[in-house]
Order: structure tokens, then sequence, then C-alpha cells
């Protein structure tokens, strides 16, 4: 549901006493009326803050200068010579845009009113409190600004006087500024449901609670498979070496090397054997004689 505009609430005004001197304001016409100044902030949904003046020589001139914007620090001097004679802080409708506030600062002010928002709750922790505020002021359309210290509660409304030297500023746990807007295409800033929020966290938990099961159970299966195949494979390694061809006796390797070594042995000795009679009958060998060779007498 879009948020209609004309809703052009006043939350501060230089009439009543508000300095209005604001930075951060655009110059939309030099020769304007107050109330042509106002209207063009009242039908921008991005403005906040509308200022009207004229130099100091012409104070008395029905026609000034216009500002608009959002508007920062407003109780900062100028240093122009502009005289600002009108100027309203306004708001829109619904909440379009926050910034957070600093923590370490407060700000104080008139503007500034204490919710009916405890400051911590029975446990001690804040965090449903700072909703609370936060909440409060989003559902007023005069609020720019909330705060949440955990020992003076909730304190929401608008406000220039922000400041680390505030005692406040030492328990400030959150705050924002809040950025009103209406018209076509601005949609109000619904409530949280924190039940879908934390439904959606405890099933994306569940996910990936049986994601690790299923990875646990996969690396089992795979650890199994291995364990398995080492197995067979070490099983058939030994049935490999216990296999004998067939009709050959199961003999002993040690044994087999005995043999082999007396074999060698024994071959060795006849090799000597033979080598002894070759040599015996080659130096025993009877000398040869001729026909004619007479023998002699003994």
């Amino acid at each position: 549901m879009s948020v209609p505009c004309g809703r052009c609430q006043v939350i501060q005004d230089v009439a009543n006493g508000w300095e209005g001197f604001c930075l951060g304001l655009q110059l939309l016409d030099n020769s304007s009326t107050t109330d042509f100044c106002r209207a063009r902030c009242c039908d921008d949904p991005n403005c906040e803050v509308w200022q009207w003046g004229t130099s100091r020589e012409n104070s008395a001139s029905r026609v000034g200068q216009c500002y608009t914007g959002r508007g920062l620090e407003c109780q900062s001097e100028r240093f122009d010579n502009l005289l600002v004679l009108a100027g309203q802080r306004i708001s829109h409708g619904t909440v379009s845009d926050t910034i957070q506030l600093e923590k370490g600062r407060w700000c104080r002010g008139t503007g500034m009113k204490q919710a009916e928002v405890a400051a911590v709750s029975a446990a001690g922790t804040y965090k449903a409190e700072v909703l609370q505020c936060r909440d409060v002021c989003y559902q007023d359309s005069a609020c720019s600004i909330w705060e949440h210290s955990t020992q003076d509660g909730c304190w929401f409304g608008y406000s220039d006087q922000c400041s680390r030297q505030f005692p406040e500023a030492a328990t400030m746990v959150a705050g924002e500024r809040v950025a009103r807007a209406c018209g076509p295409g601005v949609q109000l800033q619904e409530p949280t449901d924190y039940v879908k929020v934390f439904g959606i966290i405890g099933f994306v938990a569940f996910l990936l609670f049986c994601c690790g099961i299923l990875a646990s159970l996969l690396m089992l299966c795979t650890e199994t498979g291995k364990t398995r195949r080492l197995s067979q494979s070490q099983e058939d390694l030994d049935d490999s070496s216990r296999e004998v061809p067939a009709g050959r006796p199961l003999v002993d390797a040690a044994s087999m090397l005995r043999q082999q070594q007396q074999q060698q042995q024994l071959q060795h000795q006849q090799q000597l054997q033979q080598q002894q009679q070759l040599q015996q009958q080659q130096h025993f060998r009877p000398p040869i004689r001729g026909p004619f060779q007479q023998q002699r007498p003994l």
C-alpha cells in the first residue's frame, strides 16, 4: 500500500524558536516566497527540511532564497550572508530510510521524549527492548530519531543536540535517524516477522545438518570399501603364494637351497678328481722306444 502525500506534519519551526541552520540543503529558487518553499518541500518525499531567507541587506524583502533537503547538524552556525527568516522540519508519512546512530553519542532536546520501554530485560539482555524502541519511533510520524540506553531506556522524537559528553552516551547501545517519504512507489515498512525469520534460519540449519550426515555416511562407505579391497587383495596374494603346480610336492625353500648347494659341491669335487687323474696320467706315461733300440741289461 502506497502512502499518500499531504501528511506534511511540522516537527520543528523557526517561528517557534528553532534556529534551522541546517547543513546539506540545496538551493531551490532565488525568487520564492515562504508558502512556495514550504509547498515544494511538502511535495518532495525526500525533503525533510526547508528554509527561506534573504541576505542581511534585503531582510525586508518578501522574495528570498529557498533551500530544501534532509538537513544535518541544524545547530551549526551559518557563515554566509543568508538570514533565515522561516523554515521547518517536516515529516511526510512512513519510514523510507534509516541511518545508524554512532554508538557513544546521545541526543537531547525538547523534542525528545521517553517511551514506556524497559532498559533491559529481566535476564539482563536488551535486544528485544531495542526493537520495541525502534517500533515506537516508526509508528510516530513526528519521530525522526530514536535511541536506546541500557540505563536510561528508550528515547525518541527529534533533536539536533547530539554529543559524546552527555552521561547517557556511555550506555547507548542502538539508535537511528529516520527518513520518511510518501507518494506512489513508497511502501509502508512492515514489522519484521521474527517467526518467519527464525523458521527460515532453522530450516537452513536443518538442511546443513542433513548434508553433514550424508557427507559422513559417504566418507564411511568409502573407507569401508577401501578396507574391503585391501583385505581381498591381501587374501589373493596369500592364496597365490600357497599355490603349487599339479604333480609337484610342496618343498621347503630352505631344503631346496641346501640340495642345490650339495649338488654344486658334488660337481665341484668330481671336477677336481678328474683334473687329478689327468695330471697323474701325464706324469707317469712310459717313454716310447724305437724298433731297433735294444733293451739295456739290468
